[in-house]
């Protein structure tokens, strides 16, 4: 039909053109092209009914049509990944253990499925499933539970009661005499005991968590509110955020773009937008409430029996994340960003409160010479206020992509938190890293090579955030880190890399705790680690 609708029009556009020739009279002429354009327009939207009428009945033989959703959602985006990994981490002891070591060799899995939901004016809703509990990681290991196992529950027996021959239990008892006396003066010739099981431990493997759950809103083009489990809103580098936590609470992100071209709020710009040869300033500024460790009741009962004991008033622990930063797009090969951050905490909470101890438990003298017990304490993060400003330099040459980074972080409180540790003769405050990497990991056949040199002292940074892929994450330790990446085809890469770190002080521990299995705080004299991934995204 569309043929002949074409051959028609093109004919009737042919006969009335000699029309027109022949016929002297120009109020003929403008009577026949009247009729000509009428016939021309019923054919047009003849035409176009046919064509919708063939793309509707396309559309709902697809799958795509298969899909049913809520009028509200005017986009959805799916993504995810898949991850196989051989991981070997080896650790040498300091302090009373110095020499041993301590090595774990293991394969894992870590998948992620995530979607986000693009609403009317402009919400947003984005939620991740992914393997592992884990702030810090969502791998899982291979044969942790034995033989293919899902979950494994171990369980322990313990005594559950004891009674006397006759039956009668046993609530209290004397020695008298070389016999065993109840309360109520009964001698007891002969117990029996029963037994019970306790849940010793329990190793939930292959299961799915929400590792992000958030609402998103954009008011206007340049502020965007997000509140839930969020992706972290901070320019920041593995040295101070362990990228796998999603911190929960809410963020502010601000970005102003002068010149042209727009950033994100995240403060990435997207250089292509601007004027050809032209140069660009990304202005931003991102702000983080985090609900750091909630203490349950704020005014809690009061307990006891008679005159009631009173309960002291609690709070709620906050991390408090400050940012300004700046990202100059020189053209849209080359860029400089800075973003200096700061970061507080507020309240009390319960696992994250006392001062932080990260050596083993030890008695001081305090300023009046009294003998003063400093507990051991490896979540604590009292006295700190880091000040953190990273940093990177982005430029392309010979058709490869070049970059150098660094990060400088001080902790503005170190002296303090270190003397609450039981170490007031230093302080140990700083932290920083610089490196470069070379390529870009974009489709098949490209391939980066990216490394750094990093030194984090022990009371520098939040010793319960740091990438635990990094020196086991832990603090007080300095060394290098190189990671090679290479794609085997758009989607789906081969990722080796290596860190080696050493102790800084011998005279204080390594806090924080990674995957060795070592107790919380437990010093180490060095650590090596190697990952082979083979990651598939889409």
């Amino acid at each position: 039909m569309t043929r002949s609708i074409l051959a028609g029009t093109i004919a009737l556009a042919i006969t009335s053109a000699g029309a027109f020739a022949a016929d002297a009279s120009e109020d003929a002429r403008l009577q026949k092209l009247e009729a000509a354009v009428t016939q021309l327009q019923q054919e047009n939207a003849a035409l176009k009914s046919e064509l919708d009428s063939q793309t509707s009945t396309d559309y709902a033989s697809s799958a795509a049509a298969k899909i049913k959703m809520s009028d509200s959602i005017t986009q959805m985006q799916l993504y995810g990944e898949a991850r196989l990994r051989y991981f070997m981490n080896e650790g040498v002891a300091a302090g009373a253990d110095a020499g041993d070591t301590g090595q774990r060799d293991r394969l894992r899995y870590r998948l992620r499925l995530g979607a986000d939901f693009q609403l009317q004016d402009n919400w947003m809703f984005g939620v991740v499933l992914e393997t592992n509990s884990s702030a810090r990681s969502a791998n899982v290991t291979l044969g942790e539970n034995p033989v293919f196992a899902k979950t494994t529950v171990a369980s322990t027996s313990v005594v559950s009661g004891v009674t006397t021959t006759d039956g009668t239990f046993i609530n209290g008892a004397t020695i008298k005499g070389g016999k065993i006396v109840t309360k109520s003066g009964t001698v007891v010739t002969g117990v029996a005991t029963s037994k019970g099981s306790v849940v010793s431990s329990v190793n939930i493997g292959d299961s799915l968590y929400v590792g992000r759950v958030f609402l998103r809103n954009s008011p206007t083009d340049w502020l965007t509110i997000t509140g839930g489990k969020i992706p972290n809103p901070f320019v920041s580098t593995r040295m101070v955020w362990d990228p796998d936590i999603s911190p929960e609470g809410f963020s502010e992100q601000l970005k102003y773009t002068i010149g042209g071209g727009s950033a994100g709020p995240d403060g990435k710009s997207d250089a292509k937008t601007a004027a050809p040869g032209g140069m660009t300033v990304d202005l931003f500024a991102n702000f983080g409430q985090f609900i750091y460790n909630d203490v349950g009741f704020e005014n809690n009962f009061n307990t006891g029996t008679g005159p009631f004991t009173q309960v002291p008033d609690a709070t709620s622990r906050w991390q408090l994340g400050w940012q300004i930063g700046a990202k100059a797009n020189f053209n849209k090969d080359t860029s400089f960003q800075v973003a200096p951050a700061f970061y507080n905490y507020t309240g009390g909470g319960t696992s994250s409160a006392g001062p932080f101890n990260g050596d083993n438990a030890l008695v001081i003298l305090d300023n009046h010479a009294k003998a003063q017990l400093i507990t051991f304490n490896q979540t604590g993060t009292n006295d700190l206020a880091i000040l953190d400003i990273p940093a990177e330099f982005d430029w392309k040459m010979w058709n490869t992509r070049f970059s150098i980074f660094a990060d400088f972080a001080d902790n503005l409180d170190a002296g303090t938190r270190a003397a609450e540790a039981g170490h007031p003769d230093t302080r140990q405050g700083i932290a920083y890293q610089f490196g470069a990497s070379i390529g870009s990991t974009k489709k098949k056949g490209d391939w980066e090579l990216r490394g750094w040199y990093q030194h984090s002292e022990q009371f520098a940074l939040d010793q319960n955030i740091v990438d635990d892929d990094i020196f086991d994450g832990r603090l007080n330790m300095q060394g290098f880190y190189v990671q090679g990446t290479y794609m085997i085809t758009d989607g789906a890469s081969l990722i080796l890399q290596y860190g080696h770190g050493s102790r800084i002080d011998t005279n204080l521990g390594t806090a924080g705790f990674g995957a060795l299995g070592t107790a919380a705080g437990f010093p180490l004299q060095s650590t090596n680690l190697v990952y082979v991934d083979l990651n598939l995204k889409f």
